[in-house]
């Protein structure tokens, strides 16, 4: 097998076994809000995609033009599992380009060992695991950015730039650090046509980023409702010890598995505005693997070190990563198979023929992994605001909003009359609301 051809078909077995995981993952009720919410939005592409989790326009939040191109296969397959197939198979392309990129620098063979090696990286495997988002369609678009820059190939860049551009607006400001740190660059080497590729790359950035503030949330119904997740005002939960252990692992998490290498490629300065905006934030869920944020770093430092370990050219720069990889995958796998994994049982079997039972035009309310699976119930919803006509509730389900908020919200209304229950089955109860709904 030419060494092309192996990492063709290791691109192909990524994306079928991501596939596979998912399906499991969702048939076991194991996906959160945010599949459900790419799905209702998505469903509703021409009422600017709506989702009731954001309350109106996705665009009033993010600006992700790409998420128009998942619309036929959305609604050809008319199951949230479409999104899950699509970013097994996003993420599984950042593999050829990386192999490009490592053949310009060392042997075919050595190249395509290094494409492999990135399959294994931990963080990717975490953003095509976890639930469907946007910036799935980051690790691949950009290698492959990366790569036509580095071929010259500057026609097939403009069409990637705006690609990436439209995956989400904080690609704005990683493609606004790339044209300027880009064109600092070849100004140097005096590559006029790359210099003129970045410049174009840095204002169309900053362009990009002008629309979506000034024109596209306001018409989206936005208005102050963006609120940047890696803003520093605000508290911060946790010590202040806490705070910098988090992220000295998590840096660690993210370079320890490639064994540095990164850090022997000048590539590597690209990352710097994703890493900032996840360190930078509030939320320890920015800086914590297995969810969709590393995306936004994730291609430059697997560039990084494609890159690095193809110029180290030395045995220990493929087997170490490749070492380190499978060894992070055993000892601290972000994908938390034994929690989001399982075998279709009887309980998710109730849990489907109690969806089936509402109708598709009603408002129901319900927990997190309900709603992505209720994505083409254009009023289904997480919790009973606004007292919908129906809820579903599981006596085996608890988290801290479910057992904090929701529930007792519901028990109250069983208790005063105002939901009955219609169908129970496994511990899975349908309820039906009596009288007119409430703020």
């Amino acid at each position: 097998m030419t060494p092309a051809r192996a990492v063709v078909l290791a691109t192909l077995l990524y994306a079928a076994i991501f596939f596979a995981l998912g399906v499991d993952r969702y048939v076991t009720f194991h996906s959160g809000a945010d599949l459900g919410l790419f799905t209702q939005a998505i469903a509703n592409y021409a009422h600017g995609m709506y989702n009731t989790r954001e309350g109106w326009s996705h665009f009033a939040y993010h600006f992700s033009p790409i998420l128009y191109l998942c619309v036929p296969f959305v609604l050809l397959a008319h199951s949230a599992l479409a999104l899950v197939a699509i970013q097994a198979v996003a993420t599984a392309l950042v593999a050829p380009a990386l192999y490009l990129i490592a053949r310009k620098r060392t042997s075919d063979r050595n190249a395509a060992a290094l494409a492999c090696i990135a399959l294994l990286y931990p963080p990717l495997q975490g953003v095509t695991f976890t639930d469907f988002h946007e910036i799935g369609f980051a690790p691949a678009a950009i290698a492959w950015l990366l790569w036509a820059i580095d071929a010259r190939r500057f026609a097939v860049a403009y069409v990637l730039l705006a690609v990436v551009l439209a995956i989400k607006e904080d690609m704005a400001v990683a493609m606004a650090w790339l044209g300027f740190v880009g064109a600092v660059y070849f100004a140097q080497r005096r590559e006029r046509k790359a210099l003129v590729f970045c410049v174009v790359a840095l204002a169309v950035s900053v362009l990009t980023l002008g629309i979506f503030f000034e024109a596209i949330v306001p018409a989206a119904g936005g208005g102050a409702s963006w609120r940047p997740f890696w803003r520093w005002s605000g508290s911060f939960p946790g010590t202040g010890v806490n705070l910098v252990v988090g992220r000295f692992t998590y840096l660690l998490e993210a370079f320890v598995p490639l064994a540095l290498l990164p850090f022997r490629s000048r590539v590597l300065v690209l990352a710097l505005p994703g890493f900032t905006e996840l360190l930078s934030s509030r939320w320890a869920i920015a800086y914590t693997m297995g969810q969709h944020y590393p995306g936004a770093w994730v291609p430059f430092v697997l560039v990084a070190f494609v890159i690095a370990a193809a110029r180290v050219a030395q045995r220990w720069a493929y087997v170490a990563p490749a070492a380190l990889c499978v060894l992070t995958l055993v000892v601290a796998n972000p994908l938390h198979p034994l929690h989001f994994l399982g075998v279709p049982n009887a309980r998710d079997q109730a849990l489907n023929a109690i969806i089936a039972r509402v109708p598709q035009a009603a408002s129901v309310g319900s927990f997190d992994e309900v709603y992505a699976h209720m994505g083409f119930y254009p009023r289904a919803q997480i919790g009973l605001q606004g007292n919908p006509q129906y809820a579903i509730a599981d006596d085996a389900y608890a988290s801290t909003a479910w057992d904090g908020t929701i529930l007792p919200h519901l028990d109250a209304d069983v208790a005063n009359g105002r939901y009955r229950p219609i169908a129970r089955d496994d511990g899975i109860t349908l309820f039906e609301r009596r009288g007119p709904g409430g703020p």
